[in-house]
């Protein structure tokens, strides 16, 4: 992907080198061509990877000295067609226009609230040199990244951290708080970064500095989406396949070839099958990456999960005809090695750091094989297969389909011992404890106490038992769309390190309109997700689309583990060696190490999980010391 970097010196201060210092920190970065302006005390830059058949024409920062205006962009915009419509761009023009110059003329005749119109992956930057004003915004919801640094006298922008940090002024600080709520999976907080004095713009956010004012806004939310009420289920459906259609057609516009990841699930699936249709009337095949598990899957897996999903993928390819795909055991990564390359992609530490081997061999193996676009259905879960949820239907349905202990369970049990009350919150210390996250998090006593952990949580509101109830059926949805900003910066750094762009249909802002205006009685059909199930009735196999278990990812994680125990031996006694004990507990992890390897098969895989997290937050940590 396409990155966009500069400063604005608030305090007047002439721009000298620091631009060519920003990009000395991400020259690495695949890049087809770069350019730099600078204009008295504000300077951008921009690193062009051509993403789509237009950008080839792109020539980004640019200068208007008509109207005093400094500007870069980077990123794709997937409702073209309309804008070229109402902006009057001539019929000659559109075909090559890349989407930069769309977003300036844009931004030109609708200032910034050409961030309402603006559909797709972007982000861009206008400085007003006559008014000193800055203005910074980022796309709706999609693989995008803003990191800046702000003080009295300053503000640095890029599209990642490492050109900020690339300047000697700035400090390289771990944020400490950041690496607890890393460790005990607290959500929130997702301005934060992990350097303690870098933030990111969160998406649907804009941005706007003088000399003497900081103004964060909020120009889409999607809470605020109302129901469409009276529809037939088939008119939801209908509406709901017209703009995934939409959305998928948008991310195939690829200067690359395109590829994607399939797993045995509803949502990468769909995305696939709808993918290769369309590029089949063109003749075009589909290439897929899926993980496999090279050990047997651990037994200590649910009854509601299954740990190897090629059997269904084959039933997709089989069904869809066009689909060519890889199947990776990734036996030549570790799990060790993959956290630790999963952090030179990222600059930051994975959460689900027992999947970082895989992950990391599926988008190299891409890179290597001349892919520039990939395809995702991360964010189905809360949009095209979101559940439905059953507590939130009245008493009288949930009787009607469940009988009435059921109904009694949900409606009157769950909210009193799992609601906001302080009932609920009673019980939950009395069964999990008062610091639940002990259990999962490694961290030592004196970390927790030194940033007054336990009083931050109960003033933050979070629930570290992960008991939760929702009364407002959306609110599940809410919450996985909030906690997929830190997916999105994650897409966005390997992109940048890699030059592939991850694209996600599912996450386009109108496919959450649609989904999320759909009341929540039409999700509860005969099986849960039954807007999608219905919806792809004819276009997935029955295996999938009527399957009730999830695969688990990783499942053969523990014998992974196992197979390179001298390389957990060695990353183990590095951390207790440089002093890692201030945060995370040695003896118990060592512990838990010895007693995987005494047996494996009955040491449950999710603590296998817990246990490689504190890994990579030293990862982080030894990086800063080099």
């Amino acid at each position: 992907m396409s990155v966009i970097f500069g400063l604005f010196y608030r305090d007047g201060r002439l721009v000298s080198d620091e631009l060519d210092v920003m990009f000395s920190g991400m020259k690495h970065f695949p890049h087809n061509k770069r350019d730099m302006i600078i204009h008295d005390n504000c300077g951008f830059g921009n690193m062009l990877n051509y993403n789509t058949p237009e950008a080839v024409n792109e020539s980004m920062p640019k200068w208007l000295p008509l109207a005093q205006l400094l500007f870069v962009a980077e990123g794709r915009i997937d409702n073209r067609d309309e804008l070229f419509i109402t902006l009057g761009i001539p019929a000659e023009k559109q075909k090559t226009m890349p989407d930069g110059d769309l977003m300036l003329e844009a931004y030109m005749k609708w200032g910034e609230s050409s961030v309402d119109r603006l559909i797709g992956k972007w982000s861009f930057a206008a400085f007003h040199a006559e008014n000193q004003k800055l203005f910074i915004a980022r796309d709706k919801c999609d693989y995008t990244e803003i990191c800046y640094y702000i003080d009295d006298k300053v503000i640095i922008f890029a599209t990642s951290s490492k050109g900020i940090l690339s300047l000697p002024f700035i400090k390289k600080e771990i944020d400490d708080l950041k690496i607890a709520r890393f460790l005990i999976v607290w959500k929130g907080d997702y301005d934060r970064t992990f350097f303690r004095h870098i933030k990111r713009i969160l998406p649907s956010h804009t941005l706007r500095i003088t000399q003497d004012t900081i103004e964060l806004h909020r120009y889409w939310n999607y809470t605020k989406i109302q129901l469409r009420e009276g529809l037939s289920q088939q008119e939801y459906i209908d509406d709901l396949f017209d703009n995934l259609s939409k959305a998928v057609a948008a991310r195939l516009r690829s200067y690359k070839p395109i590829a994607a990841t399939l797993s045995g699930g509803l949502d990468s699936s769909t995305v696939c099958a709808i993918a290769a249709e369309q590029m089949n009337l063109k003749g075009k095949h589909l290439r897929t990456y899926s993980h496999i598990p090279e050990f047997t899957p651990s037994s200590t897996l649910s009854k509601f999960n299954f740990g190897n999903e090629k059997p269904y993928i084959e039933t997709i390819v089989n069904k869809c005809k066009n689909i060519d795909p890889i199947f990776l055991d990734s036996s030549t990564i570790s799990p060790l090695t993959g956290i630790e390359e999963a952090f030179r992609l990222n600059g930051e530490p994975f959460h689900a750091a027992g999947n970082a081997y895989w992950i990391v061999d599926i988008f190299m193996t891409a890179v290597k094989e001349g892919y520039g676009t990939i395809l995702m259905g991360e964010f189905g879960n809360a949009t095209i297969s979101w559940t439905g949820m059953e507590d939130a239907l009245s008493f009288k349905k949930i009787v009607n389909r469940y009988g009435v202990i059921r109904a009694l369970k949900k409606k009157l049990l769950k909210p009193i011992l799992y609601g906001n009350t302080s009932l609920a919150r009673t019980y939950k210390s009395l069964i999990f404890g008062s610091q639940p996250w002990k259990k999962i998090s490694y961290c030592t006593k004196s970390f927790q106490e030194s940033l007054n952990l336990e009083e931050q949580i109960k003033r933050s509101g979070f629930d570290p038992t992960f008991k939760r109830y929702f009364s407002n059926p959306k609110d599940q949805a809410f919450s996985i769309l909030d906690g997929g900003v830190l997916r999105y910066s994650i897409g966005a750094n390997i992109g940048c390190m890699t030059g592939l762009e991850l694209r996600d249909p599912t996450t386009d802002s109108r496919v959450i309109e649609s989904a999320l205006s759909i009341p929540n009685e039409m999700y509860l059909g005969k099986m849960n997700k039954w807007i999608l199930r219905t919806m792809m009735r004819e276009k997935l196999p029955e295996e999938v689309l009527f399957n009730t278990r999830k695969g688990k990812q990783s499942s053969d994680l523990t014998a992974r583990l196992c197979a390179h125990a001298k390389e957990m031996n060695r990353i183990i006694d590095e951390m207790e060696a440089v002093g890692f004990g201030r945060i995370a507990d040695i003896d118990r992890i060592r512990l838990d190490w010895e007693k995987i390897q005494v047996n494996s098969d009955d040491f449950h895989i999710d603590t296998v999980f817990h246990l490689l997290r504190p890994i990579a937050a030293f990862i982080m940590y030894k990086s800063i010391d080099e």
